[in-house]
């Protein structure tokens, strides 16, 4: 069976990040290689939590994929003891709907992280269900890190305008980029401690990324419906076959029930 690279939730997740997220329910921590050099790796973390005023009307939970640097020890006067490289971004797992309205799968019950031949990007499986009272259903997502790094290199979320809504900021961006990690592979800073104030304000008032993360193909690879029970874990093993590899999803119910499904090149066979 492929290791998760799962980390105990209480190592990553202190008191001291509540702030930043709205109700949070930590799902897992992942520590996943930046680079060759170690001082860059950053433990990515999912979660989910209320959206943010201004993302959906009413009320709704969203999934969220955030990240901290590994040899994160917190601001020299602002942020002290607190994370200076966090940034969060919404993880999507949804179907495409007539007249353009999706249909989302926003509660997120699980992570699986299926190790690569590059280290740096293993593959994520998310286990989602519905938060809606009406329509009741489950899903699986799969994402890459290529995808997740793209976003957080990316636009950062800022309200503006009359109606103080979210749009993405284009103003200035301080040197090093927020949610760097010190190192000599990028800046040159050897801790946090070293950051410019303005990065460290920045990063204070800017933990959002704007756009979204995107499942592979843009939908989920497995759907359930009109069921009694929903998808509450996944465990992926990795089998070969006369014809190749296929990623073999173990899907508990936590009714002593459990989905089998194979995926290979975003086909499923059950």
């Amino acid at each position: 069976m492929a290791d998760s690279g799962r980390a105990h939730t209480k190592e990553y997740f202190p008191e001291l990040m509540l702030p930043v997220s709205l109700s949070p329910r930590f799902i897992s921590a992942h520590l996943i290689p930046e680079s060759d050099n170690p001082e860059d790796d950053k433990v990515y973390f999912f979660f989910r939590e209320n959206a943010i005023d201004g993302e959906h009307t009413g009320k709704a939970t969203h999934a969220r994929i955030g990240q901290i640097c590994k040899n994160d020890f917190g601001g020299h006067r602002s942020l002290v003891n607190k994370w200076t490289t966090f940034l969060k971004a919404r993880l999507i797992c949804s179907v495409p709907g007539p007249n353009g309205i999706d249909t989302h799968f926003d509660e997120l019950q699980d992570v699986f992280l299926m190790n690569s031949k590059d280290p740096k990007n293993p593959i994520v499986y998310g286990v989602f269900t519905t938060s809606s009272n009406i329509f009741k259903g489950s899903a699986v997502c799969m994402y890459s890190m290529s995808d997740v790094r793209r976003v957080f290199l990316g636009p950062y979320a800022h309200r503006d305008g009359p109606n103080y809504q979210w749009v993405p900021y284009q103003g200035r961006v301080p040197y090093p980029r927020p949610g760097t990690c010190p190192s000599k592979t990028f800046g040159g800073f050897e801790s946090t401690k070293d950051l410019p104030d303005d990065v460290i304000t920045f990063a204070r008032s800017h933990p959002a990324m704007y756009n979204p993360v995107f499942p592979i193909n843009n939908r989920p690879i497995m759907i359930k419906t009109d069921v009694n029970y929903q998808f509450t874990q996944i465990v992926v093993d990795r089998v070969d076959a006369e014809d190749g590899q296929y990623d073999v999803m173990f899907i508990g119910t936590g009714q002593l029930r459990s989905e089998l499904g194979m995926d290979k090149q975003s086909s499923i066979a059950f």
